[in-house]
């Protein structure tokens, strides 16, 4: 079995999971020196199975994008409160799912709500970001990934509970305590989102990375919009 991600743009991805097709924060509105422009246009989407959207900021949402490409997909579209609002009557209540688990204070962990979607069990943790925003844990039945989103405190996450990943999606975020996150869960492979062009550039050249942390985990995946990994076999490393 063989899954495929790409990056879309910024935190957008596209998960090709051994059937289940999943965007995760694929459609959104550029914003010059922070999202660059996607590489796929929602107009161009014509499978799609699962659009999650972590929270409502224009670089991570745009309404009428994710009604577009719903309009053609059929997809089940699961978001927070301010996501679902925006999306009434643009997308039929059936092809909604509002996720909103409660905003817990430091230093309680974060909150989560599960939902299971034909073969897709999606769980959003209420983390901490604008107060709207979700990271998910997802499950096919061949691929789990988690997709952190904006987090700025990884350090509320319960990693044990997340349990073994393939994928996680993280952004490299100052003071998010990041690197030990990424080695508390260990998962097969990590790939860095939100980087823009420039830092997209300084990787190439080696800096980016040493002016941010004092090491880097194993397991490391830097994508540029429009590229992608492939996961063989869930049974074997890629």
């Amino acid at each position: 079995m063989q899954t495929e991600i790409t990056l879309i743009g910024n935190e957008g991805f596209r998960l090709a999971a051994g059937g289940p097709c999943i965007y995760i924060d694929a459609f959104y509105r550029m914003i010059p020196g922070v999202a660059g422009t996607a590489f796929t246009r929602a107009k161009a989407v014509t499978k799609a199975d699962l659009i999650l959207v972590t929270h409502s900021h224009w670089d991570h949402f745009h309404a009428e994008a994710v009604a577009d490409v719903r309009s053609r997909t059929a997809a089940t579209v699961v978001g927070p409160a301010t996501v679902t609002r925006a999306l009434r009557g643009i997308v039929p209540p059936g092809n909604l799912v509002e996720l909103e688990p409660p905003l817990t204070a430091a230093p309680a962990p974060a909150a989560s709500r599960t939902v299971r979607l034909a073969n897709v069990t999606v769980t959003a943790l209420r983390t901490f970001h604008s107060s709207d925003h979700n990271s998910y844990l997802v499950e096919t039945p061949t691929f789990r990934f988690f997709h952190d989103g904006d987090n700025e405190d990884t350090t509320r996450i319960d990693a044990a509970a997340l349990g073994r990943l393939d994928a996680l999606l993280i952004g490299p975020w100052q003071g998010s305590h990041w690197v030990d996150f990424i080695e508390k869960l260990a998962p097969r492979r990590y790939f860095l989102m939100h980087l823009s062009n420039e830092e997209l550039a300084q990787h190439d050249a080696g800096t980016f990375l040493p002016e941010l942390c004092d090491h880097v985990p194993d397991g490391l995946v830097v994508l540029r919009p429009g590229s992608s990994f492939v996961f063989k076999d869930v049974n074997k490393k890629p």
